[in-house]
């Protein structure tokens, strides 16, 4: 049985590692793992063995809460806690200062035994307050399982404790250290307190989907219009939804005519219009008219609550380049542990300076930060997939965000990811009349239950009544319009019937040698129309590819079309037409797939490996689960998104480069936030162990203990630099294809340069860039003019400064 539970009470990766492993270890536990910013904990256990009230037993007794996944009770009433702990800690600290060192400043303060009264009630009033620390950190040694809150408790109750003793023992010039162990509590709380408030920001996705679910929504039953709430809601209800008001269900609009804004799901800014017969999703806002949609699926099983589900598990899930951080994290406290003592007795022996030692080996403790480390990636993980959510991209899992950052080859699949994926009359011309025309070939093809047909007919929009009307298998449509009969067929069913269509034959040629299927509209003498016809090219497609080369990426295209339709679709969005694959198989999709990876793989020293899979999964989804990333259209088939590591819920190519802008973007802050744990570590504790007094320079408890503080919040703020990802900006393909003119300028402000190597290097990694002209780089004023020869959209020049190692900071 699989099971997922939320856990209470963690407060650094020692936490959750250490439930990894005393639940791991329980009989008839298969597999156990834990999310520090997910807060839950997913078990597969076998329910013969052990119950799911003796897993939750064995969290409790570490000193941790678990409840069933999402039932958490008062949740608030911790974060309020946190804030009111460190106010109240704070009033009772400025009075502590005041007495254990007022006398330094020359203020007039009591001495003896009145001024140790005050320090010990003051002191012993804030660690009481603070008391959780304790109960979890002694529970957690007691278990062997020991965490931050431990060392923080060694910390102040040793730095109590030593003071208590020294006070009776030497009471005339004792050394105290009560401000010490107060200081130390104060400032983890505030630590705490802000890395809180911090860790809800990068979630803040997430509630604002939520949000998007209403309380209440108006349903017709009974021919009468009742508000209920959104949990009475069943499948088939008539759902009235009106301007203003959001959609709640999944379902098919009955009756009515809208607009409504998808972007919260889909990140498309324009509205959609929707009326009867449309497909309504949950999540969408209806901005103008009024709908009655039939609702199909309500609660857990719509878009909105999918969505939901996917974000908040991969927001929980683990990267692989998370495993040395958890491996460290297992062994982190016991190792400062060791350090401590270490420490302690060094500075004892070498000095025989009992005060000496005691402040270096009470600083390791408080200064090692294991929270750094368990912090450094699945705060950005959380915040990576909140924010591509948010922008249309739903990325299913941490491994999934790793390697789209590792991916080096793209390969799209042409129908309904490049292309619209149904055809479209692309060309018309009318020999004659063209009212005519249209009308007696609309009449024709009304009756034909066959794609060209229905795309005539979308496109000559109305006319007459045929009779008789027969469709030629291979060749086309015949039938009568006012006693006269038409054909509207190929150049076979002209050639049966004798119609000379030699003037048109030039122009068809050409036509059909772009890979378009040409119709012809003749009577018995002559032709009066000829259509082309052809699956077009998506908005947005052509920009799409030239921000995933701009991107550094090779994306070829795959199709089972002949090579001419081929060619002409890849000229048009921008591929070369030596990566195009024409005349694919659905088998072969899975080939090509292999044989990148290979090709890859054999490639050397490149940076980046991966292979990429795009498409909508009607014959591609042995090819998505192949490839190191399967991405999925929104609008694909249910298969194909259940085999993809990542869905664009648009159905928008252009969304891809987001997705993969992203993922870079994420891992170079997660490689960031690593870095500087480990060298937050490996510096601060030997300088906390007076390794550099020698120098002049050491650390007490105090000081230690806010730099603590500082070290988490540091990993967490770095990471909230990720919910701005491209916010503010507009579509990247609506963007440049706004754009006009021979000659574009773009005014990008960039940080991290220092010298004039820095200017050359962001110079040619600008220059590089397909369409961009020149490229002007001020170092003193820290800007990058770009003077560009067509459209090329600002995450790609954005993308290009940042894989040179410089920080974009606004572009105009």
């Amino acid at each position: 049985m699989e099971k997922k539970y939320s856990i209470t009470g963690m407060t650094c990766a020692a936490c959750s590692s250490g439930i990894e492993r005393t639940v791991g270890k329980m009989k008839g536990v298969e597999s156990c793992a834990v999310s520090l910013m997910g807060e839950s904990m997913d078990v597969t256990f076998d329910e013969s063995v052990v119950t799911d009230a003796g897993i939750k037993k064995a969290v409790t007794a570490l000193g941790y809460g678990a409840f069933d996944y999402g039932k958490v009770p008062q949740k608030k009433k911790k974060r309020f806690t946190l804030g009111v702990r460190f106010l109240l800690s704070l009033i009772l600290l400025i009075p502590e200062m005041y007495f254990a060192m007022g006398h330094m400043m020359g203020l007039p303060v009591p001495h003896g035994w009145l001024n140790y009264g005050f320090q010990v009630g003051l002191t012993l009033a804030i660690l009481l307050i603070n008391g959780r620390f304790f109960v979890s950190g002694v529970r957690a040694a007691w278990k062997r399982v020991p965490n931050m809150d431990t060392l923080v408790t060694l910390g102040a109750a040793v730095s109590f404790i030593y003071s208590l003793v020294m006070a009776i023992l030497a009471p005339e010039e004792p050394t105290l250290f009560f401000e010490s162990a107060a200081m130390i509590v104060t400032l983890v709380t505030l630590g705490k307190w802000l890395e809180d408030k911090s860790k809800r920001r990068t979630g803040r996705e997430i509630e604002k989907l939520l949000s998007l679910a209403p309380d209440t929504v108006t349903v017709e039953r009974g021919g009468n219009q009742l508000t209920l709430p959104l949990s009475e809601v069943a499948e088939g209800d008539i759902l009235i939804v009106r301007q203003g008001e959001s959609i709640a269900v999944d379902g098919t609009v009955t009756e009515g005519h809208a607009f409504a804004d998808q972007s919260a799901v889909t990140g498309e800014s324009l509205p959609v219009e929707l009326s009867q017969g449309s497909r309504a999703m949950s999540a969408s806002l209806v901005t103008g008219g009024y709908l009655k949609i039939r609702a199909e699926k309500v609660g857990e099983n719509t878009m909105l609550s999918s969505i939901i589900r996917m974000v908040r598990e991969a927001g929980a899930s683990k990267a692989p380049i998370q495993k040395l951080a958890d491996k460290i994290s297992a062994v982190f406290v016991p190792v400062v542990l060791g350090i401590a003592l270490v420490t302690f007795f060094a500075w004892l022996f070498a000095t025989r300076d009992v005060q000496a030692a005691f402040n270096f080996g009470v600083s390791v403790i408080v200064i090692s930060c294991p929270c750094a480390l368990g912090l450094a990636t699945p705060v950005a993980v959380m915040a990576a997939t909140g924010r591509g959510a948010s922008l249309g991209v739903l990325i299913k899992s941490a491994e999934s965000l790793q390697r789209a950052a590792d991916v080096k080859t793209v390969l799209l699949d042409k129908t309904a990811t490049v292309t619209e994926g149904k055809p479209s009359v692309v060309f018309f011309e009318a020999y004659g009349d063209e009212r005519a025309a249209k009308s007696v070939s609309y009449a024709l093809e009304n009756k034909l239950n066959h794609p060209l047909a229905q795309c005539i007919v979308d496109f000559c929009g109305g006319g007459d009544a045929a009779e008789d009307v027969e469709y030629v298998v291979g060749q086309g449509a015949r039938g009568t319009v006012h006693g006269r009969e038409y054909f509207l067929g190929n150049e076979k069913m002209l050639a049966a019937r004798g119609v000379d269509f030699a003037a048109q034959k030039e122009k068809a040629d050409a036509l059909s040698a772009q890979g378009k299927t040409v119709l012809f509209l003749a009577d018995g003498a002559r032709v009066l129309a000829m259509f082309a016809l052809a699956d077009t090219l998506k908005a947005g497609s052509a920009e799409a590819v030239a921000q995933l080369r701009g991107l550094d990426m090779e994306t070829y295209m795959l199709t089972g079309d002949n090579a001419a339709c081929a060619r002409s679709i890849a000229e048009n969005a921008g591929i070369p037409a030596d990566m195009v694959y024409a005349e694919v198989l659905p088998q072969d999709k899975l080939a090509y797939v292999i044989e990148h990876k290979k090709r890859n793989a054999d490639g050397g020293k490149h940076v980046r490996k991966g292979v990429a899979m795009i498409g909508d999964g009607i014959n591609d989804s042995p090819a998505l689960k192949e490839a190191d990333v399967g991405i999925a259209m929104g609008n694909g088939t249910d298969v194909a998104i259940e085999s993809a590591d990542i869905v664009l819920m648009g159905g928008d190519l252009a969304a891809a480069p987001r997705a993969f802008a992203l993922a870079r973007r994420t891992m170079r802050i997660i490689k960031q936030n690593l870095f500087w744990a480990f060298f937050y570590n490996c510096i601060c504790i030997p300088l906390a162990a007076g390794c550099f007094a020698w120098a002049g320079v050491t650390l007490n408890p105090m000081i230690a203990a806010a730099a603590m503080s500082c070290s988490s919040l540091f990993v967490v703020g770095n990471a909230l630099r990720l919910t701005g990802f491209m916010r503010g900006r507009k579509n990247p393909s609506k963007q440049t294809s706004q754009k006009g003119g021979d000659s574009m300028k773009r005014e990008l402000k960039v940080e991290g340069m220092m010298c004039q190597h820095c200017v050359r290097h962001v110079t040619d990694a600008l220059q590089a860039v397909e369409g961009v002209k020149t490229a002007e780089v001020d170092l003193k004023k820290k800007r990058a003019v770009v003077t560009l020869e067509g459209p090329v959209a600002d995450e790609v020049l954005t993308s290009a400064v940042k894989e040179a190692g410089y920080e974009v900071t606004d572009i105009r």
